[in-house]
This record gives structure tokens, sequence and C-alpha cells, in this order.
């Protein structure tokens, strides 16, 4: 066999055991499940297992890296397709919602919060939590600045402010969707809300209801 078709079996096996390890997570959430729950979901043994991820945290982490790159791939068809980043920041936000708002699919979020706040005293997991918050805050804050270099916004407030700001609002959104349910929070209406104070903070270029901080003094 070829090194090269023993590298895709490889990775098949890996994409194998981790959409096992979501479907668990997603259903359990971190705490209950076990990793005899993930090898069964897997339908592998429990050694092959172990050549990959020798441990449940290991699986949910890289789980989570694979998420991420999803995402990524996402976000760079949406800049693709999209005319404006403002249009990509709201399609972005629109899909966000549907994901939180699904009642048969609440995805790897509430395994996400448990795994990060209820193990907080860990100092590993603060430190990946750490590295995971700077990493969306710094992304983030590039889109708004490709924004700003097309001469789309007109900012008040620093692309990192604006993107901290983005990111605890998002934070209260999708708990409250998730502990309380997406009717009970009125998810739409916080998305548009969301939508409207990033307007007011961005000015984009069509939208001239607001001064800015130059322009005041």
């Amino acid at each position: 066999m070829s090194p090269k078709l023993s590298d895709e079996r490889k990775e098949r096996r890996r994409q194998q055991i981790l959409e096992a390890a979501k479907r668990v997570f997603a259903e359990k959430g971190f705490g209950a499940a076990t990793l005899k729950d993930i090898i069964e979901e897997a339908g592998m043994s429990r050694g092959w297992i172990y050549l990959y991820y020798p441990t449940k945290e290991e699986i949910f982490e890289a789980l989570l890296d694979h998420q991420d790159a999803d995402h990524e791939r996402y976000l760079a068809g949406l800049e693709a397709s999209s005319t404006s980043v403002w249009e990509l920041i709201s399609a972005s936000y629109s899909m966000r919602l549907n994901e939180w708002a699904s009642s048969s699919d609440r995805g790897l979020m509430p395994a996400f919060y448990e795994y990060f706040l209820v193990g907080w005293r860990d100092e590993a997991r603060r430190e990946l939590l750490r590295r995971r918050y700077e990493k969306g805050i710094v992304q983030f804050a590039g889109l708004l600045q490709t924004g700003i270099d097309r001469g789309e916004f007109n900012p008040v407030l620093g692309v990192l402010d604006i993107s901290r700001l983005a990111a605890s609002f998002q934070e209260g959104i999708v708990t409250h969707t998730y502990a309380v349910g997406a009717a009970k929070a009125n998810s739409p209406m916080q998305i548009e809300a969301l939508l409207d104070y990033l307007k007011s903070l961005l000015r984009p270029a069509t939208d001239s209801r607001r001064p800015s901080r130059e322009e005041t003094l």
C-alpha cells in the first residue's frame, strides 16, 4: 500500500472518529459522554481510537478545531460570493441564528460551554479558551478592517474594540438561546439589535445617521 493511500485512510478514520464524537457530544454534552460512547458510535475498536486520540478531552479539542476549519471555509465562500463585507456579516449572523434556534440539532455549543465554564479551574482549559477568544477577536477585526480598506465603513471605535463588543453581545444571545430557547429569548430580535448596534459603530458608507467622534469635536 502506498504512503499516499495510507495517509488517506488515516484521514478517513480520523474523520469517522470526529463525526461520531460530534453526535455523542451533541446528544449527551461533554460531562456525560464517555470514550466508550464514542468508540461504540464510531464502530471502531478501542485500540484504533487510542492511536488517534488517547482521551475524551483530546477528541473534543480536535473536534473544535475541525469545526473552526469548517466555519472558516464557510466564511471564505461567503466572502467570495458577497458584494460587501456588511452583506457577509449579515449572512453570517443569519446562519448562526438558524443554528442556535434549531431544536433538532443543537450542535456542539452546549458541550462547548460545559467544557470551558464548568472546567474553568483547569488552567489548560482556560488557556485554550483565551487563545480561541483572541483568535476569534482578531479574525472578526480583520474582516472589519477589510471593510474599512474598501471604503465601506467609517467606524467610531477601533476594530478590535468593536470585535470585543460584538463577541460579548453574541455570547449573551447564545447562552440565553440555549438556556431558555430561541422563542423565549426572542433570538431573532436580539440578532437584529446586534446588527443595528454594529451598524451604528461601523457607520457603513450608505448610513449617515450618526456622526463620527471627530465630527462632534
